[in-house]
């Protein structure tokens, strides 16, 4: 019964921490060179607050909030950044489950049961433009592992992946596909 209850508590959690996040391509979710709409940037005590401090790192080229989050962003993305916004919409956050593990999937460090996957829209542009509006939707995925202290429980991403970094974009399990995009039936 602790368990269960225990279970319901840690759900409900990572609900709420959801509705900080943005939740429609109508409004996004925003961070650039100076500001942003959430107001957990900076902190992992959620899943989705280490992505958007993931987001912010990127944003801003501040190396110090990935590594807040234990991210290791790609060189030449801290290349332009400072000088980009990013719009997100959190998508779906799901934690990997040991019955989604394949062969294909088996021996990435980063696909384990318990980790915690976040999915999100984002584009990005100049930080000079007045809107992102113009620039397309990226899938962006986000998987982070909980790390429980003495005192604390903070959130550090383990791996991002996204459709527009080439040397971080493997094939996404069929569980995960965006929701407009799922991947028909198999035979």
């Amino acid at each position: 019964m602790r368990w269960l209850l225990f279970s319901f508590l840690c759900a409900l959690a990572m609900t709420s921490s959801s509705a900080f996040a943005q939740s429609s391509r109508n409004k996004p979710g925003h961070v650039t060179p100076t500001g942003a709409t959430s107001n957990c940037i900076g902190t992992a005590t959620t899943p989705v607050c280490a992505a958007e401090t993931l987001l912010a790192c990127l944003a801003r080229g501040d190396e110090s909030l990935c590594r807040r989050v234990g991210a290791v962003p790609p060189a030449r993305r801290l290349d332009n950044a400072g000088s980009i916004q990013i719009d997100y919409v959190l998508v779906r956050t799901s934690v990997i489950k040991p019955e989604d593990i394949t062969d294909d999937t088996r021996d990435l460090d980063w696909y384990k049961p318990g980790y915690t996957l976040i999915e999100m829209d984002r584009r990005a542009c100049s930080a000079d433009q007045a809107a992102c509006d113009l620039d397309t939707w990226d899938d962006l995925q986000v998987y982070l592992r909980k790390v429980v202290g003495a005192d604390h429980t903070l959130w550090q991403v383990v791996f991002w992946r996204s459709e527009s970094e080439p040397d971080l974009a493997p094939e996404i399990p069929d569980a995960f596909q965006h929701p407009q995009e799922e991947a028909p039936p198999k035979p």
